[in-house]
């Protein structure tokens, strides 16, 4: 199926565009040109020509993400992104049949580490030490004969021999996605390596790898006291719903997984069906099609998985708490917002941006939740609490849409010297003033423009409109969703604004939470330092 040119409504010229949108800028006089095809299997194929340069920005988004990790595996889907990057039975090794029952082997061995090392979790449980050292020399002699036939990183290297830049990927709460760029005459390299990951992946030195995504949320969150702090808030925010969860995963899950459930994992999400791609930049989109069939289109479709995500129950009360560590303090509360597509979404944007006083733009990539954030200086929080009472260091606002309920969340760090409970009257304050003082046409022009702005720059390289249209089509089956939430965000009126601030914005349904600092003085806060 073909979907012709359409008005988009922002300066990208395709290719052409020099700098972000301003006022006064002919921004609805160019035009995105977006080829969709879907394979016989199911896959669905987003292209757009751009020949200013010979490149090709390609990305592949999966339609799943750690809101599907089952109980007692949360960072499953991360966990399998890395293992994406392992090689097939042809890539990263040089004899696959010598190594598969090497592979097997070390399943065996692992299990009964992990079940032994287990029994140390119980009080009633008492670890064999003479056992545990066995079967790690045993797991380290196989190892070691396995590592004979590794080609390591080799799907790395045959990219960057191909000229490609950005090879990477990313897991959120709702997608896992793939991305690289690189050459345009090499576009029918990339589509047989990309296949044959699909198709024949192997996820070989598991355990290692699973020691290295423990150490990744052990540098990121478990050091970190903003990064607990943001973890435990989640948590709380959410009693039921799985966005209540790090799509890292919880440590004691990390390492209680095993390859079998990963593969299990692939197996039912992996599916060219459950799959967009975004192929953009010096392309001849009949050429990519016949591309594609010959290669991504030789893999089975598979039924839909049924995913049954728990439904986050309305608030019954407004839920606090409190944590303190060696850190700066921090005030954060959230608010329940409703899903990506609500009617109710691009007001609680507006709201957003008029808080923060910064832009957006439908984002392009990632897994994440979009919505409008920041902390600028022509923001009500900034203006506020940081420029007018000086209670206040810095403050921003965020809401996120994914395709569940999100948050409409407001942070804020205080001035040394200010109490954390004398910050949260003056947000209360200025919340509560929000919805009887709705956004001047001053604070609506800026939304707008910053609006254009943002989108222009998110659209301006190939990889970004490959992200952002491989997520509109995957969150809303329609990769059009992007033209459509920008054009909502704009027509957001004032009332809208104290609409949703007076229904969304209500004490008794909101989480708050407290970081308090531990053995640092007000000057160490300001500073930054001990």
């Amino acid at each position: 199926m073909r979907q012709g040119a359409l008005s988009i409504g922002a300066a990208l010229a395709l290719g052409l565009l020099g700098g972000a949108a301003r006022a006064g800028d002919d921004v609805d006089a160019v035009k995105l040109d977006v080829i969709k095809h879907t394979l016989g299997n199911g896959m669905r194929v987003l292209m757009v020509e751009r020949h200013d340069t010979p490149t090709v920005a390609t990305y592949l988004q999966f339609d799943v993400g750690g809101v599907d990790d089952p109980k007692g595996q949360t960072g499953i889907a991360h966990l399998l992104e890395h293992m994406m990057f392992k090689g097939t039975e042809t890539f990263g090794t040089s004899d696959h049949a010598a190594e598969r029952p090497l592979i097997a082997r070390l399943d065996v061995l692992w299990g009964e580490l992990d079940r032994e090392r287990a029994k140390g979790r119980s009080p009633f449980g008492k670890p064999d030490a003479a056992k545990i050292a066995q079967l790690q020399d045993e797991i380290a002699r196989v190892a070691a004969e396995q590592k004979k036939h590794i080609i390591k990183n080799e799907l790395w290297q045959a990219y960057q021999r191909l000229g490609g830049t950005g090879l990477n990927a990313s897991t959120g709460d709702d997608s896992t996605q793939y991305y690289v760029q690189l050459p345009s005459n090499q576009l029918e390299v990339w589509a047989y390596l990309e296949s044959d990951r699909l198709a024949n992946p192997v996820f070989r030195e598991f355990h290692s790898e699973r020691d290295v995504v423990h150490e990744e949320r052990r540098l990121r969150t478990d050091t970190q006291p903003a990064g607990l702090f943001g973890e435990a808030f989640q948590s709380i925010a959410y009693t039921a719903h799985p966005y209540r969860n790090p799509v890292v995963g919880w440590s004691s899950d990390i390492d209680a997984t095993v390859r079998a459930e990963v593969l299990e994992y692939f197996r039912t999400y992996y599916a060219p069906n459950n799959c967009v791609a975004a192929i953009v930049g010096d392309i001849r989109p009949p050429e990519v099609i016949a591309l594609l069939e010959r290669t991504f289109g030789k893999i089975p479709a598979k039924a839909p998985p049924r995913r049954n995500i728990t439904e986050e129950p309305a608030p019954t009360g407004e839920r606090r708490f409190t944590m303190t560590r060696d850190a700066a303090p921090q005030l954060r509360i959230s608010y329940p917002a409703p899903a990506a597509g609500h009617a109710d979404a691009p007001a609680l944007t507006v709201a957003a941006r008029v808080l923060s006083g910064s832009g957006g733009g439908f984002g392009g990539g990632g897994g994440g939740r979009r919505g409008g954030r920041g902390g600028g200086g022509t923001g009500r929080l900034f203006k506020s609490l940081v420029l007018e009472k000086i209670v206040a260091l810095n403050a921003s606002a965020n809401v996120g849409f994914g395709r569940y309920p999100g948050l409409f969340s407001l942070s804020a760090t205080p001035a040394p010297g200010i109490p954390l409970a004398d910050l949260e009257k003056e947000l209360d304050a200025l919340i509560a003033g929000f919805a009887s003082e709705p956004p001047t046409d001053e604070e609506l022009a800026r939304v707008r423009n910053a609006e254009d702005a943002g989108f222009v720059r998110r659209l301006r390289s190939n990889n970004g409109i490959a992200g952002a249209i491989a997520r509109a089509e995957t969150l809303a089956g329609d990769w059009q969703y992007l033209l459509k939430e920008r054009d909502a965000v704009k027509a957001v009126t004032a009332e809208d604004v104290a609409r949703v601030a007076r229904e969304y914005l209500v004490p008794g349904r909101r989480t708050v939470g407290w970081l308090e600092s531990a053995g640092r003085t007000p000057e160490a806060i300001r500073e930054g330092t001990r």
